[in-house]
């Protein structure tokens, strides 16, 4: 999972998250995020595209490991197909909060996880809130590098 997390792809690159626990076998990762004054709309709550983009990432990267840890013969990679994000409470700058990821039913058709912005604090207090469903797609040629004919 930290190899997975070291990757940089441009968006959100330049949010300094923090790994606070991974569990790839059980489908749980939460991240340390320190609110700053450009992560806010508006409005005082967290930026929705700051929202969908971190829950893209990381919800990936969450299911790309569980995959690879509980079925390691199938195909890791995947596109989205639906990326659902609501911003729900004002937040201040220097704030710390909690980007909990959870892989929902993990034996769906489609792989399905949520990210929720709580409070470090209080972990009642949910921020943001963010729903990812994927479909599997060999768009980096997987298949053939497990058959050999790469």
């Amino acid at each position: 999972m930290d190899e997975l997390l070291k990757v940089k792809n441009g968006y959100g690159s330049d949010t300094d998250l923090e790994i606070i626990s991974s569990d790839p076998n059980h489908g749980t990762l939460t991240l340390k995020l320190i609110v700053d004054d450009h992560h806010l709309n508006e409005s005082g709550t967290l930026d929705e595209g700051l929202v969908a983009t971190l829950a893209d990432n990381y919800t990936t990267y969450l299911l790309i490991a569980h995959s690879l840890a509980t079925k390691p013969d199938t195909m890791p990679i995947s596109v989205s197909v639906c990326l659902s994000v609501q911003a729900l409470a004002p937040v201040s700058p220097g704030t710390i909060i909690h980007l909990v990821c959870r892989i929902g039913n993990d034996r769906l058709t489609k792989p399905h996880a949520f990210a929720v912005f709580v409070d470090a604090k209080n972990p009642n207090v949910v921020y943001a809130r963010a729903s990812h469903t994927k479909h599997n797609k060999d768009v980096m040629g997987y298949g053939a590098q497990k058959s050999g004919k790469l």
